[in-house]
């Protein structure tokens, strides 16, 4: 008898020391699906979420896609013991007017899980609201916090205690700053745990220790769930989001896995902790294809404008500094041709050497014109004579053309005969520009252009026909906000979605200079910080389209001298 007990106590203590002592069966490893077509990339999602070690997919729930494509998914996801729960959420939703939106949603994932088998339900519901990224966060918090404390009261209620659905929320690790709305003594975060199954906790950081690492930021909402007997998710993200210390990126997905095998050790002693979540799917592709292609064809850009040669020639070791503390990778410079190449060698050697490409840029509105050929192809000659005298660390990347000829008078009586002319000149300046040189053809280009027919091509607008000349093209959507009508992915959709069809590349362009005039045309007013948060947005929106190759800040100057440079 004593053998045999002897035995069993052996057993179990190598297993434990085997498996461990934290794991628990409910562990859970999450990723994010979103802007991703299902039915075209179900195969792939669930072989990047094995690949990953994923049990749980947050898929966001669009209109355009079918029941079957998310029974599919939800089918063959089953095989592999992966949850797939319904994600539904914009930064809008936590406003009480769109507070149908949510209901909406939670009405179609109830109404498809009602008519399918259960191996093709969803499991569960998750919401991914991020109001910082409104313009209505920055102008009254509290307002903003109250509402989306009401929308969720709303969301609740839909769910009766024994509903088969696991409901979670992602909220940013910040959330325990804010004050509950009817409740000041109790963080916002501890709320809205309190009242989910599982919440995710956007840790977005690269580093687990330290006063800004993942273990000290999340410790607060570790905390409160332990109190609360709730579950805990900690998100990080793979997306460039131009700031390294918030991202992955850089580092890759082994590093990421290797980072977030370490948060099980260092929080599993939480009840609470149930493991991980990754943002999200289209980061893991488009990290795949960063290791397995060159930098170069999937490089993400964030860039600005340099406008006066004086500044460029005379400010260097300013312009690098602000390059690097913003994380910018591309600068578009306008030269003085009257100066000897000399004057821009050192700059350039210095950018590249911090991984920052540097166009040569220049244009005016009579460019646009027959008769002004030759002060663009001056350009673009003085460029390729630079590049051939000077060495390889200090070579211009390409040339960029800022062209707008609808500013002058003449445009209004004469645009289809501009138009013809602008055509002939941007095709002269790619065939001079790529004759012979490996020198990229950029341009900047008005958002409207895409309701502008092309002369001679009336099938097809304008901005189709720059795309498909240009090497990449900057689409000036000039707005204040990223999302809704009129906003900048609403005014760049058609370009972006072009692009993506004829295997061709598009920036986007914001501005930043005061415009009291048509101050939804610039960020100034907002500030750089709101900026910020939205160029995020447009980010994390495009992400999947390889079209998109990232943004511009209009303009360097403008930037700079923002208030608190934030």
């Amino acid at each position: 008898m004593k053998k045999h007990l002897l035995f069993f106590l052996l057993s179990v203590t190598v297993f434990l020391l085997l498996t461990g002592f934290s794991g628990s069966d409910d562990s859970k490893k999450a990723m994010w699906v979103e802007n991703t077509d299902i039915s075209e990339n179900r195969e792939s999602i669930l072989t990047k979420a094995k690949e990953n070690g994923v049990n749980v997919l947050y898929v966001k729930i669009e209109e355009e896609t079918s029941s079957a494509a998310y029974s599919s998914l939800i089918r063959e996801a089953a095989q592999s013991e992966i949850e797939v729960h319904a994600l539904g959420g914009e930064p809008s939703w936590a406003l009480a007017e769109n507070q149908q939106q949510i209901l909406d949603f939670i009405e179609r994932v109830e109404s498809y899980n009602s008519g399918m088998a259960e191996k093709e339900k969803f499991q569960g519901v998750h919401l991914k609201i991020q109001p910082q990224y409104l313009p209505e966060w920055y102008e009254n918090e509290n307002a903003v916090l109250k509402e989306w404390k009401e929308n969720l009261n709303t969301v609740l209620d839909r769910f009766s205690e024994d509903t088969p659905l696991e409901l979670s929320s992602s909220i940013p690790f910040w959330l325990d700053e804010k004050s509950t709305p009817g409740a000041p003594d109790t963080p916002f975060s501890t709320w809205i745990i309190r009242h989910f199954d599982h919440t995710a906790i956007l840790a977005y950081r690269d580093t687990l220790e330290g006063p800004n690492g993942i273990v000290r930021l999340t410790k607060n909402e570790l905390e409160a769930a332990d109190k609360l007997n709730k579950q805990i998710l900690i998100g990080v993200t793979v997306a460039d989001t131009g700031q390294d210390h918030t991202t992955f990126f850089e580092e890759g997905v082994s590093d990421m896995n290797m980072h977030l095998n370490l948060v099980d050790k260092h929080l599993g002693t939480h009840d609470s902790y149930k493991g991980t979540a990754v943002d999200d799917f289209s980061g893991l592709v488009r990290q795949e294809n960063q290791s397995t292609g060159t930098s170069e064809e999937n490089k993400n850009y964030r860039g600005t404008y340099i406008w006066e040669a004086e500044t460029l020639i005379n400010e260097e070791d300013s312009i690098i500094e602000f390059a690097k503390e913003k994380n910018i990778n591309l600068l578009y410079t306008r030269l003085d041709l009257s100066r000897p190449h000399s004057a821009y060698s050192n700059f350039v050697e210095k950018a590249n050497a911090e991984g920052i490409e540097v166009h040569a840029m220049g244009g005016h509105p009579s460019w646009a014109l027959k008769e002004e050929e030759s002060r663009m192809l001056n350009l673009v000659n003085y460029v390729k004579e630079y590049n051939d005298s000077v060495e390889e660390g200090q070579k211009f990347a390409g040339i960029h053309l800022d062209i707008e000829p609808y500013t002058e008078p003449s445009w209004a009586e004469n645009q289809q005969d501009i138009l013809s002319q602008w055509m002939d000149n941007i095709e002269l300046f790619v065939k001079e520009t790529k004759r012979e040189t490996n020198l990229e053809a950029s341009m900047d280009l008005a958002m409207w252009f895409d309701t502008t027919k092309t002369p001679g091509q009336p099938d097809k607008s304008f901005s189709e026909w720059v795309i498909s000349k240009m090497d990449h093209t900057s689409v000036m959507a000039f707005r204040d906000k990223a999302e809704g009508s009129g906003g900048i992915l609403d005014m760049a959709r058609n370009e972006i979605e072009y692009a993506e069809s004829v295997n061709k590349e598009v920036i986007i362009s914001v501005e930043i200079k005061e415009n009291e005039a048509n101050p939804q045309i610039s960020f100034h007013d907002e500030g750089a910080s709101f900026m910020e948060a939205q160029l995020d947005i447009v980010d994390n929106r495009l992400t999947s389209y390889s079209s998109y190759q990232g943004y511009v800040v209009h303009a360097y100057r403008y930037w700079k001298n923002q208030k608190n440079n934030s």
